[in-house]
Formats: structure tokens, sequence, C-alpha cells
């Protein structure tokens, strides 16, 4: 799966030149991006049982909203500008389940699905302390992101991501449409802004030392 999603770029190039190292965005490799998730997908997950852990949010804030169990309920927070993520997915979905088991080569791995609303962005800028694996599948969205010199030591915490604001890397972007993957990794500083309603898988990797 991963070999897919970095397209022309081997494996072997990318355990050299990218992974913990450096970002990587390959447009429309990711194949048959649907099947991984579009609004079918979503409605069976949020609806499983147990469900995924799913935190509301936007305009860079968690919000003490419940959490939608029917794809009505995320439709009605859609339209008014609220987004989800929906962490450890894996937990309610085979084809999620099998991505999981794919990435679980390189380490602990763990699926999140970030559903967006058109004209906002949900968390504000940040960083994760395992590298992250975006397939889009469906929507526009801008990714920025950029190098962690002031904190990278740090693990994180929403308490330092107030840090941000001290960071003097090269800021660097990339536009995703449905297809499309970027590689993050691990504590590198990053956001997201949508320019249509958004559906992305999100992979999480606490990578071993000796992946690849």
């Amino acid at each position: 799966m991963l070999q897919d999603w970095l397209g022309t770029t081997s494996l072997a190039a990318f355990h050299a030149s990218h992974l913990r190292q450096a970002p990587l965005a390959r447009p429309s490799t990711v194949p048959e991006p649907g099947a991984l998730l579009d609004w079918d997908v979503l409605a069976e997950v949020v609806a499983a049982d147990p469900a995924p852990d799913i935190l509301v949010v936007a305009g860079g804030k968690i919000l003490p909203f419940p959490a939608p169990r029917s794809i009505d309920e995320v439709r009605a927070y859609l339209r008014i500008g609220v987004g989800f993520c929906m962490r450890h997915s894996e937990r309610c979905h085979p084809v999620l389940r099998r991505v999981a088991d794919e990435f679980s080569a390189l380490g602990s791995a763990q699926v999140q699905l970030f559903v967006t609303p058109g004209g906002t962005h949900g968390f504000g800028w940040h960083y994760d302390d395992e590298d992250v694996f975006i397939a889009h599948t469906a929507g526009i969205k801008d990714y920025y992101f950029r190098a962690n010199t002031v904190a990278a030591d740090v693990r994180a915490d929403a308490t330092v991501f107030a840090r941000y604001r001290e960071e003097t890397s090269t800021l660097c972007a990339a536009t995703l449409i449905a297809g499309d993957f970027l590689y993050l990794p691990a504590r590198w500083w990053h956001m997201a802004v949508c320019k249509e309603t958004s559906l992305s898988v999100s992979v999480g990797v606490f990578t071993r030392p000796a992946a690849g």
C-alpha cells in the first residue's frame, strides 16, 4: 500500500531521504480513494459499535459537542462549519483495519479520519509525535507545514503549540485533491484549510528505529 502511495518514489528512497526526515507529496497515487473513505464508508464508521474516538473541531478548537452517530448528524454539523477528527477508526471498519495492518510493518499504526467543511479549518498549527501518512479521498484541502526548530524535543501537547509563534523555518504548502498523498515526519508543524468539504485518511505511525 505505501509503495502505491509513494508513486515513483521507491520504498528504499523514501526510507533513505524522507522517513523521519522530510515531507513528501505525490499527486494521484492513491488508487481508488473512494474505496478507502467516501460518504458510505463514513456512515458505517460513525454508526459502528464500538464507535471511534470522535473529536468535534472547528477553528482550531475542540468543541464540547456530542459526537455524531449517523451520517445525517455529520452533515448537520458540516452545514454549520463544524468538522471531525475520528481516531482509531481501524476498530470500526475492515477497510481501515487493512490500512493499519499494512502500515504496521513500520511500527504501531492507527487510522484517523478527517471530515472538514469547505472554507474552514479544524486544528490550528500543531505537531504530532508520530509520522503521518495522508491519503486525501474527497474535496480540496491546502496543507501548510514546516520544520520544528523550537520544540522538536518536546512531546506534543496543546500547551506547547503556542511556541509555533517562535518558528522561523521555511513554510511549505501542498494542495491535495482526491487521490493525492502527503507524508509529514513526526513533530513537523502543520495545519490544513479546506477549499471544499473534504475527507481524508491519516495514518499515524510510531515508527520503529529500524523500520525499513
